[in-house]
């Protein structure tokens, strides 16, 4: 049974440029290994300012060199090439035999936290153990099967997104008065609270136009709300359903659970 895995990484990469934009988020959407055991970076970034940013790469004793491919206001898409030391600590595809499928991995300020698609529970060991052997702090953030995503997914959320969201509600968050300020809520969840911010912004716009702004333009419904006499078939809407969520140490972990075999 194919799973979806969330795992926090305390790799250093590209942490110095991280750190020159406390509110920037760095997304990696896709990695290529190279001949010489390097690792080949195409990223997104967001920064309020993107020279601070690409200065932040040029100082970055992680990143070998850097392309900017393009982009539009504050988001840029970059080609960055990390030193092969820097790549040995970012190496789970490696660690796990090529089992996990890599979905995105998104820099916070002590690490990153990587979205995988594994097909059983054994993967998370072998990265656990490549994490060890590595000295790389390994953390298992979350663990689902790929069919629960789909209440997320119908409703436009990334990972990320329905990650914050999620927090935000249990942690009081959205209750009257709030429990827990922005800072307080980013600090599990390793990104600044500008990061935390901007994550539960478009997260409840993603969730606006999937639901009541789509609902809008469903036959039978009026502009303002009430129900119209319906001239054509009525859309229906199905609720998310529920996640695991599991939470672990830093050596090869028992809570990773026995290995199993896939389907």
């Amino acid at each position: 049974m194919t799973l979806i895995a969330s795992v926090r990484l305390a790799s250093p990469a590209l942490e110095t440029s991280a750190r020159r934009t406390p509110g920037s988020t760095v997304r990696v959407e896709q990695q290529v290994p190279t001949a010489d055991g390097a690792l080949d970076l195409t990223l997104w970034s967001t920064a309020d300012d993107p020279l601070e940013f690409e200065c932040g790469l040029d100082d970055d004793g992680t990143v070998d060199r850097w392309t900017s491919i393009g982009g539009a206001g504050d988001r840029a898409l970059y080609r960055v090439r990390l030193t092969a030391a820097a790549s040995a600590t970012f190496r789970y595809e490696r660690w796990s035999d090529g089992r996990a499928v890599f979905l995105s991995a998104d820099r916070g300020q002590t690490g990153w936290t990587v979205n995988a698609y594994v097909p059983d529970r054994s993967v998370l060991q072998q990265i656990a153990s490549g994490c060890e052997d590595n000295d790389v702090q390994f953390e298992l953030v979350r663990v689902a099967e790929v069919d629960q995503l789909t209440g997320m997914q119908q409703y436009g959320l990334s990972d990320v997104q329905a990650e914050t969201l999620t927090e935000a509600l249990d942690r009081g968050y959205y209750t009257i008065p709030r429990e827990v300020s922005l800072g307080e809520l980013a600090q599990p969840l390793d990104v600044s609270h500008q990061a935390v911010s901007e994550r539960l912004r478009r997260g409840i716009c993603s969730l606006l136009e999937n639901t009541v702004a789509e609902r809008r333009t469903e036959p039978g419904v009026s502009e303002k709300g009430g129900t119209s006499i319906p001239t054509t078939q009525s859309g229906d809407v199905s609720g998310p359903t529920a996640q695991e969520s599991l939470a672990g140490s830093a050596t090869v972990p028992s809570w990773v659970g026995p290995s199993t075999s896939s389907q």
